[in-house]
Parts: structure tokens; sequence; C-alpha cells
């Protein structure tokens, strides 16, 4: 089989490049992520230039720190609570091939099922890498206007955090589109869930163990410990270890590239 992955991205450009949803929430996330970090940089300004070295530490542990190498981390932190859009992007994407049919009209002209998920997972792995791109241009002006000129690439680990909790994100919406097929309900899950279940229950297990293993276990949470925010105050009431919570988050993307490719080849189309 060729997964000539090129060709297979070229064909799900050919599907989104006019679509209008696809444009809206793509400038959603980049206004939202602009807008969400200047109202932090601009709030933190105002507690340095208070002069009350209590409010500019209580400042630094609230909205982080915009300077090199911190701003990194900083801006990782505030962006990710808007990954819900690059997902939604992903939901009614794939749903709408379920809606109108057109993945059987890919099949029917020659795209082999396996070639038809591939497509869609190369697409969701190339929109997190734009999200990521985004996140670094960011990071890079607002370091830059808030160090007096001072650049430093040190921290540039938290972008790569960054790219992979997208990329758990992203492909869990897909997965669940694919498992749904119904937009307004994979949405509805997605985000009910991300928001709210996914982390209760990882306070549930965690508590009910008695160690952090909830937040190793559920499949966004552990992504977010990746890079979470608050992150200063979580180490005093206990806090993960960031290259587990990477493996694990790495073992969950492996799942969510194996998973859809089995299903989609063996059930009805």
């Amino acid at each position: 089989m060729n997964l000539n992955i090129p060709h297979l991205l070229r064909i799900e450009w050919m599907k989104v490049k006019n679509y209008k949803a696809f444009w809206i929430l793509m400038i959603l996330f980049v206004v939202s992520m602009i807008g969400i970090n200047y109202i932090y940089w601009y709030v933190k300004q105002q507690f340095v230039a208070s002069g009350d070295i209590a409010a500019q530490a209580a400042g630094s542990m609230i909205f982080g720190d915009f300077r090199f190498p911190a701003v990194f981390k900083t801006v990782s932190q505030m962006s990710s609570w808007l990954l819900y859009f690059p997902g939604f992007i992903v939901i009614f994407h794939t749903t709408n091939e379920f809606t109108f049919r057109t993945h059987r009209q890919n099949i029917i002209d020659g795209l082999m099922r396996k070639q038809f998920v591939v497509a869609k997972l190369a697409g969701a792995f190339l929109l997190a890498l734009v999200c990521t791109l985004l996140i670094l241009l960011t990071s890079l002006v607002f370091g830059l206007i808030s160090g007096d000129g001072y650049f430093s690439l040190e921290g540039l680990q938290y972008i790569g955090f960054f790219f992979v909790q997208s990329c758990v994100y992203i492909l869990f919406a897909f997965t669940l589109a694919l498992l749904v097929r119904r937009a307004a309900l994979a949405v509805g899950i997605f985000f009910i869930y991300g928001l709210i279940f996914d982390y209760l229950l990882a306070v549930w297990i965690s508590r009910g163990t008695e160690t952090t293993l909830g937040y190793y276990l559920m499949p966004l949470q552990v992504a977010d410990e990746l890079n979470p925010p608050l992150a200063e105050l979580k180490k005093v009431i206990g806090s993960t270890n960031q290259w587990i919570a990477l493996g694990i988050s790495i073992a969950w993307l492996a799942f969510y590239c194996f998973f859809p490719i089995r299903k989609f080849e063996r059930e009805d189309l």
C-alpha cells in the first residue's frame, strides 16, 4: 500500500481550503491566543509597575513570567486552554465526511481505507505543528518586548511539550469523531469531558490511591501535566513528573493512531 503522505495531505487540503468553519476556528484560535497572553502580560506589567515585592511575586506565580527564558513556559501554559479550537476543527471536518458520505466516495475513487485514516492523522499532526509554530512565534514576540532585548532559547522544551499536548487533544477529538460521527454530540462530549470530567476523574483516582496516579491515567490530563498552569503552586501540594507524563502521552498518541485505522478497516462504510 502506498502511503504517500504529501499526496494524502494535498487531498486533505483540497477538502478544507474552502471550508469556512476551518478558517473561522483557526482565526479564533489565533486571536484568542494573542488576546489571552496579552491580557496576562498587561496585568503582569501592572504588578511589576506597582513596586511591591509581594505583589510581583504573586503576579509571577499567577500570571507567569513573559521574559526569556520563562516566556516559552508561560505562553504554552496560557495557550493550552485554547486547544479545543483545533479539536473542534478536526471534529467538524471528520464528521462531515460521514454526514455527506464523502468517505464512501473516497473509497470508491480508489483511496484505501487505511489511506483515508492516515490522511486524517497526517492532517491532525500538521494542524498541531501549525498551532505550535504560532505559540513559538508569540513567545518570541512577548519575550522580546518584555526582556529589554535579552534573548535566550533556554526553556524551548516547553514548546515541544505543547506540540505533544496539542497532538493528544487533536487526536483525541479525531478518535471521538470517528466513534460518534455526529458533530454536535462529539463537540459536546469533547468539550465537557475535557474541561470537567477528565480532571475530576484524575482527582478522584489520585485521592483514592493517595498518589498522583490519576493525573497519569486520564488521556487529556496527562498531556496537561506536561506544562500545568500554576506549576509553582502544585509543587507545594505534590506534582507529577513531566518526563513520565511525556512517555504516557506518547503512548496515548500511539493508541490514537492505531485504533482508528483498525476500526475503520473493519467496520461497514
